[in-house]
């Protein structure tokens, strides 16, 4: 496997020297298979490899991506050297297996990414053990399910035609003149037919009901420490599909295969894909279809800012969506909208989050992303503006806790005068003692101070 993390740089000789750390057996003939698999990503577009593979990605509405457009890669090789962005997951093209992790994992485990989809998928599954030598792929693709799945289920339970065989004396249908002979001769009273039937119990439920089945098998227990509205609706579900059977899984797989288009149950298409993804995942684990690649995938970006929404919403802060064009911020007789990352009216802050390195080490804020934050400050009448990002760094304590790296670049702007500042998030990947986490609830526990921390500086601080 290749092992990557998230905004950092890889040369082509470290990786195969990783690659025969790792698998002393391993031939060169495979290591540049490997090598030429990354070659053959790199120069793809996500769009293109969405529409054309099967890679699942989170959001699965690219609108919704904070940087990810038609034209982005998942990574780039330039002077045989790969540089990863924004984006983490699982791909795999052919016999080639690819593993990004976030920058705060460690070697064995990537517990700032499970918390985070936890988090801003509102999961109640704190209590999943992650052991190091399980497959984080499928916990991801059971997040993923859970999500999607609730939402496909608010819009109500998936109906569609299914063609039915009868053969009782209630006949509301065609006359299977052929079946009939077959089954009811001499007569007994019933008869042969076929209707089509407005049905609940369809290809797509029977796909989700076999989902959580498998679920279920693989991973016992998963699905009851889930929220109780999970619960009700997989019972929903279960009662919808009374056909049921087991041991014709690999048959609804087939069945469901193509792409769903529906007007009004647009929710499950992506249900539909990772349904398939979890129910194949024995079969192609991360590909084995050849030239196909296989994935899920997570835009850092995207996930960095809702989390940072899950501490600020009950601060009285509001998040308007740029892409979405949702709660802008009116400007010029409403006429004009800006919709910075997050704004408090009443402590007049405007922040701004950015998945990016931005320690000290690196300080460097690129100049599009001062001028926007700048141009937020003064339109929206702020007193306050800054960068919320995540740092493993430990220096500079605030109060001498040693949780937060909080360090204020003020820079007094003419006339108005605000203050312009950076707030370091500490991403916690040790424990005190400087032993790894043992499960993620000792990595909650840790990164919970840091949350805490950041809510008394927003609350108390910024007057």
């Amino acid at each position: 496997m290749i092992k990557l993390k998230d905004n950092s740089y890889k040369s082509i000789n470290e990786i195969k020297e990783n690659l025969k750390s790792e698998n002393k057996n391993i031939s060169e003939e495979n290591i540049e298979k490997d090598i030429n698999s990354l070659k053959e990503i790199s120069h793809r577009t996500i769009k293109d490899i969405i529409e054309n593979d099967n890679l699942l990605i989170f959001p699965s509405d690219l609108n919704k991506s904070k940087d990810i457009d038609d034209n982005r890669t998942i990574f780039n090789i330039y002077n045989n050297e790969i540089r990863t962005n924004n984006i983490m997951g699982f791909i795999g093209y052919n016999d080639t297996q690819i593993k990004i992790t976030s920058r705060f994992a460690s070697d064995k485990n990537d517990y700032f990414l499970h918390y985070m989809l936890q988090k801003v998928l509102c999961l109640n599954i704190f209590d999943l053990q992650h052991s190091s030598d399980k497959d984080d792929s499928f916990d991801f693709l059971i997040y993923m399910f859970i999500h999607f799945f609730q939402k496909a289920i608010r819009q109500g339970i998936y109906k569609s035609y299914q063609k039915r065989e009868y053969n009782d004396a209630n006949v509301r249908g065609t006359i299977d003149i052929n079946r009939h002979i077959k089954k009811n001769i001499p007569f007994g009273g019933k008869v042969a037919y076929k209707t089509r039937e407005y049905s609940r119990d369809n290809d797509i439920t029977q796909l989700i009901r076999h989902t959580i089945e498998y679920i279920d098998t693989k991973n016992k227990g998963i699905l009851n420490i889930a929220k109780e509205e999970v619960k009700n609706s997989i019972s929903q579900m279960i009662e919808a599909t009374p056909r049921y059977d087991k041991n014709k899984r690999q048959n609804i797989i087939g069945r469901n295969l193509k792409k769903l288009n529906h007007p009004y149950f647009y929710e499950y298409e992506p249900l539909r894909k990772i349904c398939v993804q979890i129910l194949r995942h024995e079969e192609i684990k991360y590909g084995r279809e050849e030239n196909k690649i296989y994935g899920i995938l997570f835009d850092g970006a995207y996930l960095w800012e809702e989390y940072i929404w899950t501490i600020l919403k009950d601060l009285n802060f509001k998040h308007p969506r740029n892409k979405e064009k949702t709660d802008g911020v009116k400007l010029l007789n409403d006429k004009w909208s800006v919709y910075p990352d997050f704004y408090n009216y009443d402590k007049k802050i405007v922040l701004d989050t950015k998945y990016k390195m931005l320690n000290r080490n690196n300080e460097e804020i690129d100049g599009s992303d001062k001028h926007q934050i700048i141009s937020y400050v003064y339109t929206l009448g702020a007193k306050k503006g800054g960068f919320v990002y995540p740092s493993e760094n430990k220096e500079l304590p605030f109060d001498n806790i040693g949780i937060l790296n909080r360090e204020y670049n003020k820079n007094m702007l003419e006339d108005y005068s605000p203050s312009i500042f950076k707030y370091a998030f500490l991403i916690p990947n040790k424990k005190s003692n400087e032993e790894n986490f043992n499960n993620i609830k000792e990595f909650k526990n840790e990164i919970e101070k840091s949350e805490n921390d950041f809510k008394e500086k927003i609350e108390n601080e910024f007057q």
